[in-house]
This record gives structure tokens, sequence and C-alpha cells, in this order.
């Protein structure tokens, strides 16, 4: 394993979620470590994506609402405000819901990828390395 450590925004309101992604994270063969950055609302990620740099995001389609300050945002909303950033991190959806229509808007605003919860751990593995670069996709 390398001294490189891959910065991971993660955000959903779900801290089950959260701990499940973090020690998935930590099990990868990428060779590097990964650093779990959670953020439980719009305005919290937000707010982190001001003040620092990521190389993954992953976020949830649908955050939460009470006590956000932007509670008429939600993820895809976050997406557009992140992309008017100049964020250039990949970003993956996160949803437990197929919709084709949402999945299609959010590739066109600049989302990488969508997962779908419950994640397959090898789609989830392999579109973490392609979105890093980081060396052969397994099973490549």
């Amino acid at each position: 394993m390398t001294d490189v450590t891959k910065r991971v925004l993660i955000v959903d309101d779900e801290p089950l979620l959260i701990a499940v992604l973090r020690e998935i994270f930590a099990r990868f063969q990428h060779g590097h470590a990964y650093e779990i950055t959670p953020a439980h609302t719009v305005a919290d990620a937000y707010d982190l994506l001001l003040r620092e740099q990521f190389d993954l995001i992953l976020l949830d389609m649908v955050v939460p609402r009470i006590g956000d300050p932007w509670p008429w945002l939600q993820g895809l909303d976050l997406l557009r405000r992140v992309r008017l950033l100049g964020v250039k991190a990949p970003i993956f959806m996160m949803t437990g819901v197929r919709n084709t229509e949402k999945e299609a808007e959010a590739l066109i605003e600049g989302a990488a990828g969508y997962l779908h919860k419950p994640f397959d751990l090898r789609e989830l593995s392999r579109l973490v390395t392609l979105a890093l670069g980081c060396g052969p996709a397994p099973g490549a």
C-alpha cells in the first residue's frame, strides 16, 4: 500500500449506511487508504466543499430537509451547485429507487455514475477504481 490517501465525501442522512461504506472502503485493495468524511445534510456537504477538496463524492439523491437551511435542495440540486463551484471530483449519485429519468438528469448535470442500494460490492469497487484511476479494475 502506498502512502497516498484518497479523500471521499459521503453525503447521506443514514449513519448506518455511512458506517457500512466506511468499512467497505477500508477493505478495498486499491493500493491506497481512504479517508471518509460524512455529511448528513446538503448544507453540511456544501460547507465542506467550500473549504476542502475531495477525490470522490458519493451523494444520496434524497438527503434530509428537517433543520436544513436549504430545505428545497436535494441531491440533484447539490450536484448542480457543486459543479458550479468548479469541483472536478467524480460524483456518484446513490439511490434506493430506480428512476431512469432522474438518473439521466444526474448524468447530464455531471455525475460520473449511479450506485443503486443495496450496493453490488464488485461494481462499487470497479467504479471507484475507474473514477480514481487506481490501476486496473478488479476482474480486468
